[in-house]
């Protein structure tokens, strides 16, 4: 009260008051004193009535890409080069901003695999998440792994393990005043493995009621965010539960499942899902009126190269891409001890002595040039882009490299009619009569999203 008091005394100092003044010029100051009092109630009046509004920007489903292949124009979208300088673009109201994952941003385990594990985990570190939901297919390296990172907001809300500690709930205070509430339940389906290790996972409808109701009494928040780790059709239902205002759903299977983004809004509140492979982000604009009620616009963001790649995450690529070059190599002499069989392929050099016509079509094809798209690009040491780019990578007599297998770069007649040596000593008809189911190997829908047979046939037919 003292403090306030003093304040006054001197506001009215501001208008030249003094305690020797006459009693006319004391009115005349009290009057505008409290005209400005009455000015700035109206001012607070009115901000309070304003609606305020927040921004969720949503990924997830990377599964694994760090950066688009090229390998067609239609799927050059996403990469983590591309997601830094899309959210570098919400810097300026970056206080009244939430960026959330849904998870799966691994794949298969394999060596190369897994440094792209630690690499994606690095970006999602620099990104400055609000909350990453561990996917069922984050945990591949085990628990340990995921705890290495620190500095990623992990949330998961049903699933307690001994080795990786999540947290529950994340609460996030805007800007603008208002309190957000996140939480993340996952499908105990999807995470049956790591319950054999110990781990505990809880009802995901159980758990949002137990935590949605201590919010509510503890944080009492303005909205609450539900994150989701399960297929669509079991996500949406938890939209339904009281006091949740946003579902956000993300899982993928594999690299060619589509995704529904299209979303749903019901009874004031909305469910939404990010595209797959981290292609497509999500915006989600939340507006809050004055008494609670809430109005969402959502739409997707292509992540293609109308997004310019951020210099930061351009080295950070490079980093990446020296580290797969030195796997290479260093598993070189495992791959030549490995491929100590006799050869089986005969290379393009020997089919064309008696296939000359067949051979020259080849020869036009963009097939025969393969490796060198890889070149171009400095790909040509990522096992990842050899296997359809050279012969027989991985395979008994195949490709081990340009320096110790350079008649088997490209992709020669036997990558689809099959390994042809003992053809080309004893030729005999039926050879290699299906071929065609090798397309599949290569032509895949993320590659190659146009290809059909019998529309790229014509170009090699022979």
């Amino acid at each position: 009260m003292e403090s306030l008091g003093e304040s006054l005394i001197a506001l009215l100092k501001v208008f030249g008051y003094s305690w020797t003044m006459n009693k006319e010029r004391f009115l005349i100051v009290w009057i505008a004193l409290l005209t400005v009092l009455s000015v700035l109630g109206g001012a607070w009046a009115v901000a309070e009535m304003l609606p305020r509004e927040l921004l969720i920007i949503y990924s997830g489903n990377s599964l694994g890409e760090l950066k688009p292949c090229g390998c067609a124009k239609e799927e050059d979208q996403g990469g983590f080069e591309r997601r830094m300088t899309f959210f570098k673009r919400f810097a300026a109201n970056a206080e009244n901003t939430l960026f959330v994952d849904t998870g799966d941003s691994f794949k298969e385990p394999t060596r190369q695999g897994k440094i792209k594990a630690r690499y994606i985990m690095q970006a999602m570190s620099r990104l400055n998440y609000d909350a990453v939901v561990p996917g069922d297919k984050d945990l591949v390296y085990g628990e340990a792994f995921l705890e290495q990172e620190k500095s990623i907001p992990w949330l998961l809300s049903n699933l307690e393990m001994q080795n990786f500690h999540p947290a529950r709930t994340r609460i996030r205070h805007l800007g603008n005043g208002l309190k957000v509430a996140l939480l993340a339940v996952a499908d105990p389906d999807l995470f049956y493995s790591v319950t054999h290790s110990g781990a505990r996972v809880t009802n995901p409808e159980e758990t949002v009621r137990a935590l949605v109701k201590n919010l509510q009494e503890s944080e009492t928040p303005d909205l609450i965010v539900l994150l989701t780790h399960t297929k669509r059709e079991k996500a949406l239902p938890l939209l339904e539960l009281e006091g949740v205002d946003v579902v956000i759903n993300g899982h993928i299977e594999k690299e060619t499942d589509n995704i529904d983004m299209t979303p749903v809004k019901k009874d004031g509140k909305v469910f939404v899902q990010p595209g797959p492979r981290g292609q497509k982000m999500g915006e989600l604009k939340v507006r809050i009126d004055s008494v609670g009620q809430k109005s969402f616009d959502q739409h997707i963001v292509r992540l293609d190269s109308n997004i310019k790649l951020d210099p930061e995450m351009i080295e950070w690529y490079e980093e990446y891409n020296r580290e797969v070059e030195d796997l290479f190599f260093a598993s070189l002499e495992a791959r030549k001890s490995q491929n100590t069989e006799k050869r089986v392929y005969a290379t393009e050099q020997a089919c064309e002595t008696c296939h000359s016509d067949e051979h020259e079509v080849w020869s036009k094809s963009r097939h025969s040039r393969a490796y060198e798209t890889l070149s171009r690009v400095n790909k040509a040491f990522d096992p990842e882009c050899l296997r359809c780019h050279v012969t027989g990578l991985d395979q008994p007599g195949g490709f081990i490299s340009e320096v110790d297998t350079p008649k088997l770069q490209n992709v020669q007649c036997e990558v689809c009619h099959g390994p042809g040596l003992d053809h080309a000593s004893n030729p005999q008809p039926g050879f290699g009569e299906n071929a065609r189911q090798a397309c599949k190997l290569c032509h895949v829908e993320n590659h190659s999203p146009r290809f059909d047979f019998s529309k790229y046939w014509p170009k090699i037919e022979h």
